[in-house]
This record gives structure tokens, sequence and C-alpha cells, in this order.
């Protein structure tokens, strides 16, 4: 339990602003990367309190636009914006430097440029439009954010397996090097939070997220020759959005068991 409790509270501090303190006995050190396997588990939990507070605000009789803003400001709250932060950077980076020395000098900048703040407005057009559309499933929006914020979290690692780190410092660099049992037991905990969907809805999706992350990590090996943390936020926030929208589509909620 012990253990259990420490890498809890390493995945709480990594993938949130939530106090951790209170899990960790005073002489337990904080291993990020044993705790992998307990990050799809925390963001199917922030997913599933997401979609639970957008359900409580359309029971209030809030539309579902205003339901969607509350809900993602709560997500936001949870989380610090960790994600959203990162994706910018990785826009900026991307899109404003010609050689991959100044794209890791731009992403290093706290300040946002034009890109990332065009980026940041798409994506919370494509995340609060994505839910609006899923409140008309008030059944399976909760299960939907929970297996959506399972895979954003799930494609962390993925980013950490194919590439190297792109900097010799940084948390990034310290994540490499994740071992083989927290990815399985990552790998199982997704597979039973996506259970609460359809078999062939939570394999559509998985599939999605798996290509979507395929990209970014091809993207990034091109153009900054591996990873950074500002790219393993973007690669959250490209996996739940695709997910959210191949969710959104038409029929998805009618695919069969």
């Amino acid at each position: 339990m012990p253990i259990i409790r420490a890498d809890f509270a390493a995945g709480l501090s990594l993938l949130t602003r939530l106090p951790t303190g209170w899990l960790l006995a005073p002489d337990k050190k904080i291993d990020l990367t044993r705790s992998s396997w307990c990050w799809p588990l925390i963001g199917g939990a922030i997913g599933a309190l997401t979609g639970t507070v957008m359900v409580l605000c359309i029971r209030l009789g809030m539309p579902a636009i205003v339901a969607t803003g509350w809900a993602i400001a709560f997500q936001l709250f949870l989380t610090g914006a960790l994600h959203e932060d990162g994706f910018a950077d990785t826009v900026d980076g991307f899109f404003g430097g010609r050689t991959p020395e100044r794209r890791l000098e731009i992403m290093r900048d706290s300040r946002i440029g034009s890109y990332g703040g065009l980026a940041l407005s798409l994506l919370m057009l494509l995340r609060a439009g994505t839910m609006t559309t899923l409140a008309a499933q008030p059944i399976h929006i909760i299960s939907i954010l929970a297996t959506a914020g399972a895979f954003s979290r799930l494609s962390l690692m993925l980013p950490l397996l194919w590439l190297r780190p792109a900097r010799a410092d940084g948390l990034a660099h310290e994540l490499r090097h994740l071992p083989a049992r927290g990815l399985l037991i990552a790998m199982l905990l997704t597979a039973l939070i996506a259970s609460s969907l359809s078999v062939l809805g939570a394999l559509s999706l998985f599939l999605v997220a798996c290509l979507a992350t395929l990209g970014l990590c091809s993207v990034a090996y091109r153009l900054i020759g591996g990873y950074t943390g500002d790219v393993l936020g973007a690669t959250a926030i490209i996996t739940e959005l695709v997910v959210l929208t191949g969710a959104s589509l038409h029929g998805f909620d009618k695919l069969p068991l």
C-alpha cells in the first residue's frame, strides 16, 4: 500500500495540480517512471469527474454549451492546464522555428506566440463543440470522457517508448526507460475503463488515438529529433481531441457490443 500511495502521489503531481503530500510518507521519494501504471487511471478519473460536472449542470437546467463551459473549467482547474500549455508551446516551436535548435528554444520560452494562441483557441472550440454534441447522450458522456482521459494519458507513454529525448535535461528526460510491467498494467486499466463503451466503439477510438500519436511522434522526430515535455502534453491533447471527435460522430452511440 505505501508503494501504491507513492505511485499515485507521483502520478497526480505529474498530471494534475492537486496536493499530494498527504499521500506520501516523510521518507518516501517520488518516482515518476514507476508511477506510469496509474497515468490512465488518473486520466480516466479526471474525465469521469468532468463528465459528472457536465451531467449535473445539464440536470440543473443549463443549456448544453453552458454546461460544457463549466465542465471544461473544472477540468482545467484539476489539471492546471499542464497539457494545454505544452500543446501551445509545441505548436509555437514547430511552426515558429526553422532549425531543431531554434524550435527547442522557442518551446522553452514561457511566452506564448501567435501560433500557440491560435492553437489554444482552436483546441477550446473543438473540445467545447464535441462535448456539446455528446451532451445529447448524457448516459454515455461520463464513459466517453473517462475513456478519452485514459487514452490520452496512455498515449504519453508512446513517445517515451518510440523516441529519444530531444534534450539532455528536463523532466521529460527523466521519464525515459518506463518499466514494462507499468506499461502492461496501464494498458489493462485503460481497457477496463474503455469497456464501459461498446467493444467496436472502444477499438475504433483506440485505433484513431494510436494513429494520432504515431503522426505526432513522426513530426516531432523530424522537426526536433525526439520528444520533450511539451510534446508529451501535445500528445495528450491531440489524442483527447481525436477520441472526442470520433465519439461525436453520428451513430457512434449505436455501435454494437
